[in-house]
């Protein structure tokens, strides 16, 4: 995502008046990016619908985040700009959190299946069912998780281009659904359906809440105090754009 904006932008754009960008003539990328964004997030989303395989399912969701992320270029704005950044930062905290569950999961059960997380919450990792639905909602982009203010800064920055570009901000919002759908799906499974008798029991030691705590507290904070790290992003934009 940096080298895409180190390219695009000065690359094959020029600084407008306003302080925002205008492509080169003759070079309608914008128009290209926004296609590719909501054919990125869209094969993502549906690809991640049917996974059986959670880590999988989030691998495939990655490549919908990517297209989420292709928003803020498509629209030439600083303001879309930043929205990227911030995004790149909350989206690894709360996607290398999710992967670390999975992984801890993987580890005990020898599987990566969404049967094995089949009332997790009661065999003993109530705390990494918690963490792990912190993380899948934040994905998901709902408050009180900072994947919401990601979203929102993103969708925000969007809207106020208008014309085509309220096209993409329908077709990223009807994406966010469908992701809602299978995020969910893993949480009905941990903490609604009933284990299967032979399950194992989850032993989750101390090595394991080192960084899973940090993460899920950091998706949290960001969440509802996140004018710092919004303001750190904006500032760090002349990094890219010079």
């Amino acid at each position: 995502m940096a080298i895409m904006i180190r390219f695009f932008f000065p690359g094959v754009s020029r600084m407008a008046p306003g302080g925002d960008w205008a492509s080169l003539s003759g070079v309608e990328w914008p128009q290209v990016i926004l296609f590719l964004s909501m054919m990125t997030m869209t094969l993502g989303n549906l690809c991640a619908l049917n996974q059986r395989n959670v880590k999988r399912m989030l691998a495939y969701s990655g490549i919908a985040h990517a297209g989420y992320m292709m928003m803020g270029l498509a629209i030439l704005s600083n303001e879309g700009l930043s929205a990227v950044l911030f995004y790149i930062v909350v989206y690894l905290i709360m996607n290398v959190g999710a992967f670390l569950v999975v992984g801890m999961i993987a580890n005990v059960t020898g599987d990566e299946d969404i049967e094995n997380y089949r009332g997790l919450a009661w065999r003993g990792a109530v705390v990494p069912a918690v963490c792990l639905a912190v993380f899948l909602f934040s994905l998901t982009g709902l408050p009180p998780f900072a994947g919401f203010i990601g979203k929102f800064f993103l969708f925000s920055a969007v809207i106020k281009q208008g014309g085509a570009f309220a096209v993409l901000a329908v077709v990223a919002a009807l994406n966010s659904v469908v992701s809602l759908y299978y995020y969910a799906k893993i949480v009905k499974t941990m903490f609604l359906d009933s284990p299967n008798p032979e399950d194992k029991t989850i032993s989750v030691s101390v090595n394991d809440f080192t960084l899973m705590i940090p993460l899920t507290v950091l998706t949290l904070v960001f969440g509802i105090y996140f004018s710092p790290l919004a303001q750190y992003t904006s500032q760090s934009l002349s990094f890219f754009v010079k």
